[in-house]
């Protein structure tokens, strides 16, 4: 019986035995690796670059076993859509092609070792090429080109050729953004172009924007264009005669241009939108504001407006709009202020038009008086914060106060210097950017305004030489921003 009952249980004690053996002769040790922890301590995570600009980040590692490791590195996009890898290197040093536009974008840093890693995400908004500041229209050895001072004072001598590797022939007249769209119109004495405002490449020609008319274009002298409150309509006036177009719900739903609207008037070279269903013009045959409602092609005389104290009539205002510019402007552009510089048989004189959204209606109505050389006045600029304008006449630069109606000369350029255009930087009102000729040698100054409206230490903060001829200064951004 004990024999059997040994027998049977033999191979469980057996392998009970030859465990236990087992555990007594296994002297093994084992070894545990410290691990190197890796951090990337970079505090600043966000970066902005204008499109083919170089971008250098340079991140800091700290390690806790910085001896004896080495890593592999790669930085890759983190789209929904892209996740492309745009270096393998500690360092990222790159020239950015990316569109415009807010990128994330994983760093990796693995260790060869272990293959241990840690990732930091960055963001890089990328801005184009030439996304803001101000455009200087000049024509330089009979050619015309659209220069570009950058906010970082870098200049653009002729991106639009540079750009798309072709000349654009005849003198430069004018550029106009678009607004909401992301491109501008430029004219010149025989076409008008479009280009797309971040790359500046060409999207169209006089054939696709105003196909009505002849080529070259019969303009003499510069257009204007501007797109209404609701921004689904633009508008071009020309030598008087007005142009309208449809711009769709975006870019890429811009319309031509219809051939001129019909009606006996001479507008003024200005388009004032007013409040979300007008827009208003100015003819100086009848010398009356004329309106053109949403969606019509009729232009009509603006209704009879009631005459109270210091106001005028928009119907029969009986005067020569010689120059205008915007005042306040609200947020929303619901309510939009103009101010018009106009010609009587006894003077010069300041008017408004006030909105308030729903309707417009006449503001100011003042003589210039006490401002010396406002006859031959050539130049207005208008701030959206205080009761002041800018004027200018050959070499010299005037503040008139509104509310005392009268002007003082603050600013005097050299001899031979004449004044061709100045702008009011629209979203602070403490810029004003002035283009000057010197013969054929055109030159751009910066004045910083300070609070009681004249210039900082009584002269320019910047000035930028090497245009020709400017013919005018544009805000490189929407034309309420700037």
């Amino acid at each position: 019986m004990h024999l059997k009952y040994f027998l049977k249980l033999s191979p469980i004690f057996i392998l009970i035995m030859l465990a236990f053996s087992a555990c007594k002769k296994d002297n093994q040790s084992f070894k545990y690796d410290q691990i190197n922890d890796i951090k990337i301590t970079d505090a600043i995570t966000t970066f902005t670059v204008p499109q083919l600009d170089s971008l250098i980040i340079t991140p800091t590692l700290a390690q806790t076993m910085p001896e004896g490791d080495s890593f592999t590195y790669s930085w890759k996009l983190n789209t929904a859509t892209d996740t492309t890898t745009i270096a393998k290197t500690k360092n990222l040093r790159i020239k950015v092609t990316l569109s415009p536009g807010t990128y994330p974008v994983v760093y990796k840093v693995t260790s060869k070792r272990n293959g241990i890693y840690t990732v930091k995400q960055y963001t890089i908004t990328v801005n184009g090429v030439y996304p803001d500041g101000w455009y200087i229209v000049n024509n330089k050895d009979g050619k015309g080109k659209v220069s570009l001072i950058r906010t970082d004072d870098v200049i653009f001598d002729n991106p639009m050729e540079v750009a798309n590797n072709k000349t654009y022939p005849g003198k430069a007249l004018a550029i106009y953004n678009f607004g909401k769209g992301g491109f501008f119109y430029y004219f010149s004495d025989q076409n008008v172009y479009r280009f797309n405002m971040n790359d500046w490449l060409d999207l169209g020609d006089k054939s696709s924007i105003l196909p009505g008319l002849a080529t070259p274009l019969p303009f003499k002298t510069a257009p204007v264009f501007m797109i209404n409150n609701l921004q689904f309509e633009q508008y071009i006036v020309a030598d008087g005669n007005l142009y309208v177009g449809l711009s769709g719900a975006n870019s890429d739903n811009v319309k031509p241009f219809t051939q001129r609207i019909p009606g006996n008037y001479d507008l003024f070279p200005g388009i004032f939108p007013g409040d979300y269903s007008m827009t208003y013009f100015y003819d100086n045959n009848t010398m009356s504001f004329m309106q053109m409602p949403y969606l019509s092609r009729i232009l009509d005389r603006a209704p009879a407006t009631p005459l109270t104290t210091n106001s005028f009539d928009m119907a029969n205002v009986g005067k020569k709009m010689i120059a205008y510019d915007r005042g306040v402007t609200t947020l929303s552009q619901e309510g939009i202020e103009w101010y018009y510089i106009m010609e009587g048989n006894d003077g010069r004189y300041l008017l408004s038009l006030t909105g308030d959204g729903n309707s417009t209606h006449p503001g100011v109505n003042q003589k210039m008086d006490s401002s010396p050389e406002i006859g031959s006045a050539t130049n207005f600029a208008t701030s959206s914060i205080l009761k002041q304008l800018y004027y200018t006449a050959g070499n010299n630069v005037y503040l008139y106060d509104m509310l005392a109606k009268s002007a003082r000369l603050i600013y005097t350029f050299p001899t031979g210097y004449a004044i061709k255009d100045i702008e009011m930087k629209r979203s602070t009102s403490k810029q004003l950017v002035i283009g000057v000729n010197n013969g054929s040698a055109g030159e751009v100054y910066y004045f910083d305004i300070n609070a009681q409206g004249e210039f900082n230490n009584g002269t320019y903060t910047k000035k930028f030489t090497g245009f020709g001829e400017i013919m005018q200064i544009a805000a490189a951004r929407q034309n309420l921003s700037m």
